[in-house]
């Protein structure tokens, strides 16, 4: 005769425990381990930025989720705080980075091909079932530099992580004009001298071409609050503007499938 299954979880329950104490004590399996590849004080900004527009009209955009483990993170915030009526739009090209892109920092900007490669991993019908029950999260697969952000109406809180310098230069000047008065863009990368470096390139060329005074958050999270944009003061210790030797403002081919 089968023993009942309510039976056997009992049996079992302290063998599990004591396997997980001796996991716990003698290996490393039970280490705590930090899952984001952004700053705690990045997922707080997002937070308390999410909150100060709360009652302000507008959808919510990322732009370069990898696996999704931010978008996982503003989406249970939005459940938590009952404001399934939003939408957050994820927007990636879900299968790396653009070969021009990757070109450009390889032949303009001295990187190594090598150092810059990853995300291939990614799979936009995989990524799309992970978010199957959040709804009110839209995943769209496509270039940055080429989407028509207008489609999806005013935007009142941007989070840019795509890293390089061409999509990033391209994407912020179009953002920032679809932003709502109140509306904010976080740019993740902001930070010089290490491997994509182009995101504070890109960020710093915008903050001067639009008299904005940059401001970074923690290591390396660039903002800009559309409605606090204000002339820099003249600041001997300003960080360095990268100048680019190339006019990045060309037409680009559309090679995107905008869902």
């Amino acid at each position: 005769m089968s023993t009942p299954p309510n039976t056997m979880q009992k049996l079992l329950k302290p063998l599990v425990g004591i396997a997980k104490k001796i996991a716990f004590k003698h290996t490393s399996i039970g280490a705590p381990t930090y899952a984001y590849n952004i700053e705690p004080i990045q997922l707080a900004t997002l937070i308390n930025e999410l909150e100060r527009l709360r009652t302000f009209s507008g959808c919510i955009v990322e732009i370069g989720v990898a696996r999704g483990m931010t978008t996982r993170f503003i989406a249970q915030h939005l459940v938590d705080q009952k404001r399934l009526h939003e939408t957050v739009y994820a927007m990636d090209t879900f299968a790396s980075f653009m070969e021009l892109d990757l070109d450009y920092e390889v032949s303009h900007r001295g990187k190594s091909l090598s150092d810059l490669k990853g995300f291939e991993y990614n799979d936009f019908k995989a990524w799309s079932r992970n978010f199957k029950d959040h709804p009110f999260v839209m995943p769209i697969q496509t270039d940055c530099s080429v989407f028509d952000y207008r489609k999806l109406g005013p935007i009142k809180l941007a989070f840019l992580d795509v890293d390089l310098y061409l999509p990033i230069k391209t994407t912020l000047p179009i953002l920032f004009d679809c932003l709502i008065p109140e509306g904010v863009i976080l740019v993740d990368d902001v930070m010089p001298n290490m491997t994509y470096d182009g995101a504070y390139q890109a960020y710093m060329e915008f903050c001067g071409e639009r008299a904005i005074q940059p401001v970074v958050i923690g290591n390396k999270c660039g903002i800009i609050r559309k409605g606090e944009c204000l002339p820099p003061p003249v600041n001997t210790h300003t960080k360095t503007v990268f100048k680019s030797g190339n006019n990045t403002n060309q037409p680009r081919e559309s090679i995107n499938n905008e869902s």
